[in-house]
């Protein structure tokens, strides 16, 4: 049984005038462009770590050397094509050589955790994590809630009790990047597909490591 904590977008103050502003979640249209850029980091450290530990010579690490050249290729393109100005791109830089902490622009994502469609076509999405979730419909923010267990089942198909009505779990990722996904999952020794990082980001499938999400279990065992 979902709990119910607070109740209408309404009182979540979000004018200058309110006086106590309480930071509202980022709309379910934004990109997760710290998430896919956290996620470049993690696993370009983790092959530079790969990489000290090989030989000088050998096929092991003129692949680990391609794929390292690969993700910093993604990573600088990413910080080009969208991160705006030089200081912010610059910290980004240094932290994926631990020069420096992780930046804390640009502003993340509320991770969709379920998403469905009412009767009448409404999209209603739950974000957040742990005992704080927000529920959206058609992008307006409904109410907060506690669901962390009916949330993290990894078996589909879930359901999600709205207005009075049972709605059944959607997924906004193309059917390319599943089959992309489930190859990844079933043969950890490949390159995450990066092509396809954004999209399965943004439908919650993954974490920044990669690692499947309950609603990413679900849509891969969904197939």
């Amino acid at each position: 049984m979902v709990e119910r904590r607070f109740c209408k977008a309404d009182a979540v103050g979000s004018s200058p005038s309110s006086g106590s502003l309480t930071r509202r979640a980022p709309g379910p249209t934004a990109l997760p462009l710290h998430e896919e850029l956290h996620a470049l980091v993690h696993h370009f450290q983790h092959l530079h770590n790969e990489l000290e530990r090989e030989k000088r010579e050998g096929s092991t690490r003129r692949e680990l050397e391609d794929q390292l050249l690969d993700v910093r290729e993604r990573f600088d393109r990413l910080l080009e094509e969208w991160v705006p100005g030089e200081e912010l791109r610059e910290q980004w830089r240094e932290y994926i050589h631990n020069r420096r902490l992780e930046p804390d622009e640009p502003s993340g994502i509320e991770t969709l955790v379920f998403q469905g469609l009412t009767d009448a076509g409404s999209v209603v999405q739950v974000r957040g994590q742990a005992d704080e979730y927000q529920v959206w419909v058609d992008g307006s923010l409904q109410e907060r809630i506690a669901a962390r267990k009916d949330l993290s089942v990894d078996k589909p198909v879930l359901h999600f009790r709205w207005d009075g009505k049972e709605i059944a779990e959607t997924f906004n990722a193309s059917e390319e990047a599943l089959n992309a996904l489930a190859a990844y999952r079933d043969d950890r020794d490949v390159s995450p597909p990066w092509e396809y990082a954004s999209e399965l980001l943004a439908d919650g499938l993954i974490d920044v490591h990669f690692d499947l999400t309950p609603r990413g279990k679900r849509a891969i065992a969904g197939r």
